[in-house]
């Protein structure tokens, strides 16, 4: 009873705390591969989490995967608020995007996020995907090997994957995040079936290097954690998947 309710608190003192650094920061990352990108204000996803993002803290493993690869397309799936769409963009990484948010809200938070960073031009934002209309939502004559393909979407992730949409993406670069909502049995067969096609590994994301941001460096401890702080219930984990 009394760890929820010191929980409760402590995620309550996150958000503000997150929230408060955001706006001494007028929005703007000032760190990491997607720096001097402005965040919208109107959060549709994670006030919490903002601070991770506006320090570069954020997923910073994926970040940095995102760099190594460069290639000219991202699909973006569950595309949330878009600070790896637009980041992606922002920072030259990718010469268009394709963003997949079933949201409404998130859909305009996307555009706003692009319009802020005078990027929309080189977004298209798709609505909700499954493994039925997926492949038929993009061009038909992409090539896929210019691209890389980003995806969370909350434990939907083992019903998009097909052994036909794994197939036609052979020679992308995939970063899929794995939750851990679903019975374990059903995590080996995701992790079987990929294998047929591509390269795995798996990235844990919990790497977080202060040496670059000398505006936490004076901060207590507890503090600077939860600035750094995602909110997980879980330790992040994405497949990383590689062609053959």
């Amino acid at each position: 009873m009394i760890r929820k309710l010191f929980y409760k608190i402590t995620k309550k003192y996150w958000n503000i705390l997150s929230y408060e650094h955001a706006q001494k920061n007028n929005f703007i990352v000032q760190n990491g591969v997607f720096k001097d990108l402005k965040i919208n204000k109107d959060i549709s996803w994670g006030q919490g989490d903002i601070a991770s993002k506006i320090y570069g803290l954020y997923e910073n493993r994926i970040q940095k995967i995102l760099k190594e690869i460069r290639k000219p397309i991202l699909i973006d799936v569950g595309a949330a608020d878009g600070y790896f769409a637009i980041g992606s963009l922002y920072s030259g990484l990718s010469e268009y995007c394709y963003a997949f948010e079933q949201s409404e809200i998130g859909k305009k938070t996307l555009l706003k996020t692009a319009k802020i960073n005078n990027v929309s031009s080189k977004l298209s934002i798709k609505g909700k995907v499954d493994s039925k209309n997926f492949l038929s939502m993009l061009p038909k004559d992409i090539d896929f090997s210019q691209v890389v393909l980003l995806c969370d979407i909350e434990g939907e992730e083992y019903n998009l994957f097909t052994n036909d949409i794994l197939k036609k993406l052979a020679k992308a670069n995939l970063i899929i995040e794995i939750h851990n909502n679903v019975e374990e049995k059903i995590q080996k067969q995701f992790l079987q079936r990929v294998k047929k096609y591509f390269n795995t590994s798996i990235i844990i994301d919990n790497q977080k290097e202060y040496v670059d941001l000398p505006l936490l460096h004076s901060l207590n401890d507890i503090d600077r954690a939860l600035i750094a702080c995602e909110g997980r219930s879980y330790i992040g984990k994405w497949l990383y998947l590689k062609p053959l």
